[in-house]
Formats: C-alpha cells, structure tokens, sequence
C-alpha cells in the first residue's frame, strides 16, 4: 500500500495531465476552426490528436504512479480537465486567436513586402520602356495617340 503523500503526488501530476489534456484540446478547436475541416478530413484530424495526446498521457501516468490505473487517477484526469475548462479555457482561447492573427498580419506583411521587392525590377523594367517610348515622339505634338471614333448601324 502505497503512503498518503505518493497518493497526493500521483493525484497531483494526474491534475496536471488533465489540465494539458484541455490545453491541447483547446489548441486543436482552433486549428480546427481556422481549417473547417470537411467529411473525411475531421475523423483524420481527431485521431491525429488521439496519437499525439496518448503518448503525452501515459507519460503523465508513469510519472505519476508508473502507469498504474486506479479509481483516483481517472477522478483526477476528470477534475484537472473540467477546473481548466472552467477556469483557463476562455484565456488561453483568446491567446490562442490574438496569436494566428498576430503571425497573419505579421506574415501579410512578409509577403507583401518580399513581392514588392520582387516585383521593383519589373516596374523599373517598365518605366524605363515606357519613357524611351515616349521620348521618341515630338513632345510639342497636339496629336492624340489613340482616336476613337464611334461606328453607328442603323438598321431598317
């Protein structure tokens, strides 16, 4: 039989498992929100989060009381996933989607900037064709380049 206090230390860590298991569920609801993952792709998403939280799990259990499976470490799991659904649930969601749209903007950013600087060469390119072009024509010329002249058909 085991002491009291290897009890509480077990009890303790599996608290802490549960509390990791909601950070992760959270987590995967908003990558799941930004996805909107259709018919065949959600059951794949949910057992890519069954592989990557089981192992985590039965590390948190041999951690706390080499794996065995008691009455008290199934009330912990419970507890530690329901007090962080009750307490931190709605912060760390909130930290979560002020982050992806932090790295978006940020990204947004990037991006503009890097085809921008892709592109400079191009408008350089083209504003050097274009006044070459215009250069070659008598600048005190009143002629219009382009005369458009509208057709009329009437028919009878």
């Amino acid at each position: 039989m085991e002491s009291l206090g290897t009890q509480l230390y077990a009890f303790g860590i599996v608290l802490l498992a549960g509390i990791t298991l909601g950070l992760f569920f959270d987590l995967f609801r908003v990558i799941r929100g930004l996805l909107r993952p259709g018919l065949i792709s959600t059951p794949i998403l949910d057992l890519l989060f069954w592989a990557l939280i089981t192992p985590i799990l039965v590390l948190y259990l041999v951690l706390a009381n080499w794996g065995e499976l008691r009455g008290y470490v199934i009330i912990g799991l419970v507890l530690g996933l329901f007090f962080y659904r009750l307490l931190l649930s709605g912060m760390v969601i909130s930290l979560l989607l002020w982050l992806v749209h932090g790295i978006g903007g940020l990204l947004n950013i990037v991006v503009s900037f890097v085809l921008w600087l892709a592109s400079f060469p191009v408008l350089l390119v083209q504003e050097a064709r274009f006044s070459w072009a215009h250069r070659a024509k008598p600048s005190a010329s009143t002629k219009r380049l382009w005369r458009w002249k509208p057709r009329l058909r009437w028919r009878k």
